[in-house]
């Protein structure tokens, strides 16, 4: 009774300091992220302030050079104007000018048809404006965004100026000291959800791209998603599928059309600071440490246990990595009662395996079988290929047509018959059957027929 005392009293005491040490280690947790995150709202309100001050900015340099242009018509000097434009402190790469007749004017004087990307008339009721994500009148395939200001002269618009921002050459001159540089900014477009800047990836994504990612804040990406395309501020915790840490998410509207300044941080820069806080943790993980040692070592006993079950069942080939004949007897035995409206069954079986073995040695055997399976994987998803045997594959999928199987099949023998190697295979298709059995029987006796034929053709020393 003494004993069993002992232990309630001691697995009582345990679940007790386990549970005040994690309601601890939340609160410690929670306070890192409000210091984090407050650091962190004022950084990105900076970014959003700076990112909206920069573009004014340029639109008030565009109305100025507007002005001069009014008063020009040579396109000598028009182009010189335009050239004179400096880019030092700003966002804009080069400026351009759309004429009446829906050519454009750069800075060295060459004069482009683009009337299939713009139309003068359309943009001159636009009026000054942003642009969103569009693509270069020079290359199609480059990503930019306009600012535009109209050239006005006596009440009438006679020119669009373009100031253009390169959005490859944005991301790799973008630069933010905030936590030391380590904290990467994004530009997002909330009503498309696509990154206008991305200093991380350097490259051109979508918001949803992360929307997979793991959460540890009450708000997920959805809700972020959402918040952006609304124009509402907010906070993010996620986990990197990159490298696992642990990133805080601040995002802000700049003011400009619908974009959305977003700015990530890892966790042990943005804690940086944080060293008291540290020192709790590292005390409640000591305490954490001692209280469930116990428990972990009951864990290993059972992951041992359960390593050794698992080995004994063994459910892979080695060799292929195909699922073997344990995976696929219990297949079998699982669906032996299940109903299929269309079930279909490849029986794959390499010839001149025993030969080859003979030969060249088992080596050789095995190099040949890994190529057959590598090919099949090629074609079929791996969760649907059985090595059966020593030289026989099975593929059992539910809903493939005959004419697929025969397809993917063609282009697996073809491969094979390049490496002056063969396979026997048979492909039966049923149609409202129960289980795999009747299936798996007749493509075996089509792959026989097969092998039948190869080996009158071929004779029986041919690989």
């Amino acid at each position: 009774m003494k004993i069993k005392g002992l232990l309630v009293i001691t697995i009582t005491f345990i679940v007790w300091l386990i549970v005040l040490v994690y309601a601890s280690v939340s609160l410690v947790k929670e306070q890192m992220e409000q210091n984090s995150f407050k650091y962190l709202n004022e950084a990105t309100h900076q970014l959003a302030a700076d990112l909206y001050k920069t573009t004014d900015m340029d639109r008030t340099i565009l109305t100025a050079m507007a002005s001069i242009i009014a008063n020009e018509s040579d396109d000598n000097v028009l182009s010189k104007v335009l050239g004179g434009y400096n880019s030092i402190g700003s966002y804009i790469n080069y400026v351009e000018l759309l004429r009446p007749d829906n050519t454009m004017l750069d800075s060295n004087a060459n004069v482009r048809d683009v009337s299939g990307v713009l139309n003068f008339d359309i943009e001159s009721k636009k009026g000054a404006y942003v642009s969103d994500i569009v693509y270069s009148t020079k290359d199609p395939q480059k990503r930019i965004i306009r600012n535009a200001i109209p050239v006005v002269k006596n009440g009438k618009t006679i020119y669009i100026l373009y100031g253009v921002v390169d959005l490859t050459k944005f991301a790799n001159s973008y630069k933010t000291n905030i936590y030391d540089g380590n904290a990467y900014v994004y530009l997002e477009d909330g009503n498309t959800g696509d990154f206008l800047l991305d200093t991380w990836h350097k490259s051109f994504g979508n918001i949803s791209d992360y929307s997979d990612r793991s959460v540890l804040s009450k708000d997920d990406f959805k809700d972020a998603i959402i918040n952006m395309r609304n124009g509402i501020d907010g906070n993010l915790t996620f986990i990197s599928d990159t490298t696992g840490d642990i990133l805080y998410m601040n995002y802000k509207p700049v003011g400009i059309n619908n974009w959305n300044v977003v700015v990530t941080v890892q966790d042990h820069y943005a804690l940086a600071d944080s060293r008291a806080v540290n020192k709790i943790m590292y005390q409640m993980q000591l305490m954490v440490g001692i209280s469930i040692f116990i428990y972990v070592v009951l864990v290993i006993v059972m992951l041992i246990h359960s390593y050794h079950s698992i080995k004994k069942i063994g459910l892979n080939d080695k060799n292929t990595g195909l699922q073997n004949r344990n995976a696929y007897d219990a297949a079998i035995s699982n669906n032996k009662a299940k109903k299929f409206e269309s079930l279909a069954c490849i029986f794959i079986d390499v010839n001149g395996l025993h030969e080859i073995n003979n030969a060249s040695g088992h080596e050789k055997g095995d190099e040949l079988l890994s190529y057959v399976a590598d090919n099949l994987k090629e074609e079929f998803n791996i969760s649907d290929i059985y090595r059966a045997g020593g030289d026989e594959f099975i593929i059992i999928i539910e809903g493939m047509s005959e004419e697929t199987c025969k397809a993917k099949m063609e282009i697996v023998n073809n491969a094979i018959n390049a490496r002056k190697y063969s396979i026997a295979y048979g492909i039966s298709v049923l149609k409202n059957t129960t289980g795999y059995s009747e299936a798996i029987h007749s493509a075996d006796d089509k792959m026989l027929e097969n092998k039948r034929l190869h080996y009158a053709k071929c004779g029986r020393k041919s690989r």
